[in-house]
C-alpha cells in the first residue's frame, strides 16, 4: 500500500507526529510525508491519504485546509484519515466539524487528534502572546504533550 502523509504545521508538532506516525507504519507500508508549506503532492498517486495540521485559534492550518479543499473529489475516492496537532484535545471534535467537510470525516478510515506541544520558544509574534496569555488559564495549567498513544492507535486502523 503507498501511503501518502501530507501536513502543514507551524512550529514542528505537526512534522514530528507525522515522521512518529510514519515510524509506527514504516514496517508495513511505503509511506511518503510531504511537507504542504514546501511541496505539493499528487493524491492520485497514492492508495491511502493521512492529512495532518496544526490548530491555532480554531483554524486548521491553511495550506493543509487548501490541501483539503483542492483535492476534495480525490479524497473522496481514497482511504483517508485525518489528524490534528492541538494543545487541548478535548476540543478536537469541534476542530474537527469546524474544518473538514462531514462528507470527509464520515468517509475516512480514522481521525484523531495527536495532541500538541506549548513551546514558547518556538513562538513568534501574536502567537507568543497567545501562548503566554494560554498558559496563566487553568487549561494551560493541563499537561500539554504529544498524544503517542493516539498516534499508536491510528496506525493501527490504517494498517
Amino acid at each position: 500500500m503507498k501511503i501518502l502523509i501530507a501536513y502543514a504545521g507551524k512550529t514542528g508538532t505537526t512534522e514530528k507526529c507525522a515522521k512518529l506516525l510514519e515510524e509506527k507504519l514504516n514496517s508495513t507500508t511505503n509511506t511518503t510525508i510531504i511537507n504542504l508549506d514546501d511541496q505539493e503532492a499528487d493524491v492520485s498517486e497514492y492508495d491511502f491519504i493521512i492529512v495532518g495540521g496544526s490548530i491555532r485559534i480554531g483554524m486548521l492550518h491553511g495550506k493543509a485546509k487548501k490541501f483539503i479543499n483542492d483535492n476534495k473529489d480525490m479524497l473522496k475516492t481514497k482511504k483517508t484519515a485525518y489528524y490534528i496537532c492541538c494543545a487541548f484535545p478535548d476540543t478536537a471534535k469541534e476542530h474537527f466539524e469546524k474544518n473538514i467537510s462531514k462528507e470527509l470525516l464520515d468517509s475516512s478510515v480514522t481521525y484523531d487528534t495527536f495532541g500538541g506541544e506549548m513551546d514558547i520558544s518556538k513562538q513568534k509574534g501574536f502567537s507568543k502572546f497567545i501562548v503566554k496569555m494560554v498558559s496563566k488559564t487553568e487549561e494551560g495549567k493541563k499537561e500539554v504533550r504529544i498524544l503517542n498513544e493516539n498516534i499508536e492507535k491510528f496506525a493501527e486502523k490504517i494498517k
